[in-house]
């Protein structure tokens, strides 16, 4: 004679338990989706001042130039590189160019300084955020699988049906299940929003830039400047973008958060935007050293 182990009816304590259980799996998996309320914007942030150029430059000089030629012409002090004066006060303008250059790279700096700092403190803020998420979560795991070996013991030892024992069992255990799936996908995201992006240009390319000192652009665009001198180091700094950050032309969405005027960004992308203005603000830095180049041709020049 065969025997058949009934399966339990739809209103036995399984089934209740384990429908009462799902409202708490299900808040559980949204939680862990949650978008914080929080936004970074304000249009001024990490803004300089609208300033008028210091001082104009000269045309480029022609193919075959020295570097410390061309940076003179970005000075706008070409002619007195080639004509090699040496008054009293050529030499105090000279010394003024040089310091009006200096001032604005480091103006440029700065402003690159501070989006790259913001950028990582949202980051921070994420981490922090989706840490104590997952805290939250776990200790709600143990607590519910805690509180369901308590009840099963207490129900043991009573007189409640084994229906009831089961049905407790298996409404905790997935209770405690879904919040522990829950903490392992904790992935939040913050909007960010910069109108001023300092990373727009470098990838778009413009020939004349809204955001940077027409001298900084300049430097950044013309081919001489680079260490082979056959492309920019703005095209350089794109190439390195593509190939060490992984963004590509082909996902607009990608292409518009990092390089328009901000959205919702994860912790991930967060530190990405850091590292692409980190690069950008390296190259603004090598300046200096043509800069100093160009000052020591001069200083030659001038003679005791």
């Amino acid at each position: 004679m065969s025997s058949r182990v009934a399966a339990p009816p739809r209103n036995s304590p399984i089934a209740g338990a384990v429908r009462r259980s799902m409202p708490l799996l299900v808040t559980a998996l949204s939680f862990a989706g949650c978008v914080p309320e929080a936004a970074l914007s304000g249009a001024s942030f990490c803004a300089a001042p609208a300033v008028p150029a210091p001082f104009p430059s000269d045309p480029p000089p022609p193919p075959g130039a020295s570097r410390e030629e061309r940076m003179a012409a970005l000075l706008g002090v070409r002619a007195l590189l080639v004509e090699g004066k040496h008054d009293e006060a050529t030499k105090i303008d000279l010394l003024g160019r040089i310091e009006e250059a200096r001032l604005t790279i480091a103006g440029t700096r700065a402003e690159l300084y501070c989006a790259g700092e913001s950028a990582k403190q949202a980051a921070d803020y994420l981490a922090h955020a989706q840490d104590n998420a997952v805290r939250s979560l776990t200790v709600a795991s143990i607590a519910a699988a805690a509180g369901t070996s308590i009840v099963s013991v207490i129900l043991s030892t009573g007189r409640t049906s084994t229906w009831t024992q089961n049905g407790f069992a298996i409404g905790g255990g997935v209770v405690t299940a879904g919040l522990g799936v829950a903490s392992l996908d904790v992935h939040l995201h913050i909007r960010v929003e910069h109108p001023h992006n300092p990373l727009a240009d470098v990838w778009f390319g413009p020939k004349e830039s809204t955001l940077y000192p027409p001298m900084v652009w300049g430097y950044l665009t013309e081919p001489e400047f680079s260490n082979d001198q056959r492309e920019p180091i703005r095209k350089r700094i794109v190439e390195r973008w593509v190939r060490f950050q992984g963004v590509r032309k082909d996902e607009p969405k990608l292409v518009a958060l990092l390089f328009g005027a901000g959205g919702t960004y994860d912790e991930e992308t967060l530190r990405m935007r850091a590292s692409m203005i980190d690069q950008v603000k390296a190259e603004v830095d090598l300046m200096n050293q043509d800069i100093a180049a160009l000052a020591a041709r001069m200083r030659e020049a001038a003679g005791p």
